[in-house]
């Protein structure tokens, strides 16, 4: 039996996906074809947090951490939430800086959660992370594609023997309007169904 936990924020939770349960349910259908075993899996879904939010769930929190000991995949959701911020900020006072601090606070939270899986699978058998990178929901505004991309490139930065990150953003992009939701901005059923199979497409090794 394989166990899948899957930690981080709307996009963990599956909102916009309004009965399918978001990419959670149908990377675990994957799994299960993939590796012929049966699949049990646990969500720890923060709609909104932020990545700092997310790293201290997984810091703190007795029921994520024993989820995250016990999983052999675990996905990653975060810092869709921080680029958000940094764009509401922009749109008032138009420096680019919030974005670079973004950016940069990101990809140090997102490490700090993987140090956190890490800890809590030192001794243990072989596991494997993978990590969703973020899609532009307003593809006209070039400034957010800008940061975007960089977030994507930080967040890359991060990959090892163990996590992989699935490149959503060129899988969504010129197809917004097909895979996002009512909302505009969170993913719809086919949109999730995308995000499972770029989580798909980056295999199983080391398990």
């Amino acid at each position: 039996m394989i166990h899948y936990a899957a930690i981080g924020d709307s996009l963990t939770a599956g909102v916009g996906d309004l009965f399918g349960g978001g990419f959670v349910p149908k990377y675990g259908r994957w799994i299960q074809h993939s590796l012929n075993q049966q699949v049990v899996y646990d969500k720890i879904a923060l709609s909104g947090a932020t990545s700092s939010e997310i790293l201290s769930v997984a810091e703190h929190d007795y029921r994520a951490r024993a989820v995250l000991r016990n999983a052999d995949i675990i996905t990653i959701t975060a810092g869709g939430n921080d680029m958000v911020d940094a764009a509401k900020v922009y749109a008032y006072d138009q420096n680019p800086e919030v974005f670079r601090q973004a950016v940069a606070r990101s990809r140090n939270n997102i490490a700090g959660i993987l140090g956190v899986i890490r800890q809590l699978k030192a001794g243990g058998g072989p596991y494997l992370v993978r990590a969703v990178d973020l899609y532009n929901p307003s593809p006209s505004l070039q400034e957010g594609n800008l940061w975007i991309r960089r977030f994507n490139s930080n967040l890359e930065s991060l990959q090892d023997g163990y996590m992989r990150v699935a490149n959503i953003f060129d899988a969504f992009q010129g197809r917004e309007r097909e895979l996002l939701a009512i909302d505009r901005f969170h993913p719809n059923g086919r949109g999730y169904a995308v995000i499972a199979e770029e989580l798909n497409r980056q295999g199983y090794r080391p398990l």
